[in-house]
């Protein structure tokens, strides 16, 4: 651990974060990007395979968080979990301060799907995407409507960030700042302040990223240390249009509102009814716009759950493991012959 990274992450290395169980993977995408692939498995024959995708910012303890790991409840009930780090996250190398959400979706992604195939045997998979790793599906299933993908779980996603009172919204007046930086330092300032977190310091900070009532405060410390990156003002400029009238558009045109109908994967859209990132009712705006007849859950209290959510929490939140895990797996496995 050199210098400049213990400086940039301060707290992460003191954790003793332990390796991801049944192996790595290095991926290489077509521009020469050298990506990394995590696998947790099940104990004896591996059932269906499940690619966990984290989203804007994060990696893969999304998905593997030290102490609450959704991706090892899944395996335990018999899912073979892949867990890739999109460029610049994690284990994967940053190719400098200047890609966008087409290199994650037309890059990243061909070259994870087919290694996936290739380790496991099996085309087909299930696909789980938080955030931005739900985004990614969206588009994946639009433009390769012909993919063997056999359900999609969305976590914390959306496509009209109009809706609701999306905190990314206060980002727009800077938007003339925010360009002339490569990037914003998003991780290291989540990782300076992990000591912080849960003592009522940085409730702003916080709520934009899980509704403190939800997470113990030595967990919200971790998730602050380890669960964040700095982003590339280009990928951020290339997502700016669900904030707007436009909405998303991809490098080559597509304006991605036009094509929701064309959606065709079995798909669960799941939301927190305090998610300052994805509100609640741009989640459920998705789900009534998307094509292919999705289900809809919203968790909070008013749906009768011990607690409200946000956006992580959704994840790796006090209750997740009771109310959010089994319906994730309560729709992976009634797809699971799909």
């Amino acid at each position: 651990m050199g210098l400049r990274s213990l400086l940039l992450r301060p707290w992460g290395p003191l954790l003793g974060v332990p390796p991801t169980p049944g192996g790595r993977f290095e991926v290489v995408t077509d521009d020469g990007v050298r990506l990394a692939l995590h696998r947790v498995h099940p104990e004896g024959e591996p059932g269906p395979v499940v690619m966990l995708l984290h989203g804007l910012s994060a990696n893969r303890h999304t998905f593997n968080f030290p102490g609450r790991s959704l991706a090892a409840y899944l395996a335990g009930r018999g899912f073979d979990c892949f867990l890739p780090e999109l460029r610049g996250a994690g284990d994967s190398a940053r190719p400098g301060w200047h890609w966008r959400f087409d290199d994650c979706l037309r890059r990243d992604l061909p070259a994870f799907l087919a290694t996936i195939r290739r380790v496991t045997g099996r085309q087909a998979i299930h696909w789980v995407g938080h955030s931005m790793g739900g985004l990614l599906l969206l588009c994946h299933g639009i433009l390769t409507p012909a993919a063997p993908v056999s359900s999609g779980i969305m976590l914390g996603s959306a496509i009209d960030y109009r809706l609701g009172a999306s905190a990314f919204r206060w980002l727009l007046p800077a938007k003339g700042l925010l360009q002339t930086m490569p990037f914003v330092p998003y991780g290291t300032l989540m990782s300076w302040l992990a000591p912080l977190a849960g003592r009522g310091v940085i409730d702003l900070a916080e709520a934009f990223s899980y509704w403190p009532e939800n997470l113990e405060p030595a967990m919200a410390r971790r998730l602050h240390a380890i669960g964040f990156h700095a982003i590339p003002t280009s990928l951020l400029m290339s997502l700016a249009g669900v904030l707007g009238d436009a909405g998303l558009a991809l490098d080559d045109g597509t304006k991605v509102r036009e094509h929701l109908g064309s959606y065709r994967i079995p798909t669960l859209v799941l939301g927190g009814s305090r998610d300052l990132q994805a509100p609640a009712a741009a989640v459920a705006h998705l789900a009534s716009v998307l094509g292919g007849k999705p289900e809809l859950r919203i968790f909070g209290r008013e749906h009768g759950d011990s607690e409200e959510y946000g956006h992580f929490d959704l994840i790796v939140g006090k209750h997740a493991p009771q109310e959010v895990w089994p319906a994730i797996s309560a729709w992976l496995e009634g797809h699971r012959s799909a």
